[in-house]
């Protein structure tokens, strides 16, 4: 009876259901540490290429590449293919 009441009080100020209910396991929810069923012997290294910053301009021709390169164009890309051709030409 206890939570009804303190989810019908909640649900007074915030009009939202999910909010609401989003409140109420904060504040009225026991925080649960959730800790490891098994102890982790090793651990794994994984490595990432990180590519070198390029020049603005190899940058503008790798994204109108992909765009070009895209199966199915939005209009959006379209006018972004347009902007960047200008963009490029007028970088020499």
């Amino acid at each position: 009876m206890k939570k009804l009441i303190r989810f019908l009080i909640i649900r007074l100020f915030i009009r939202n259901t999910d909010e609401s209910i989003k409140i109420y396991h904060t504040l009225f929810s026991p925080s649960e540490i959730k800790s490891p069923s098994k102890s982790i012997v090793g651990t794994t290294k994984q490595f990432v290429d990180v590519k070198k910053p390029s020049t603005k301009k190899e940058e503008l021709m790798e994204s109108l590449n992909y765009l070009k390169n895209k199966q199915s164009k939005t209009k959006q890309d379209k006018d972004s293919i347009g902007v960047l051709e200008v963009v490029l030409k007028n970088m020499g």
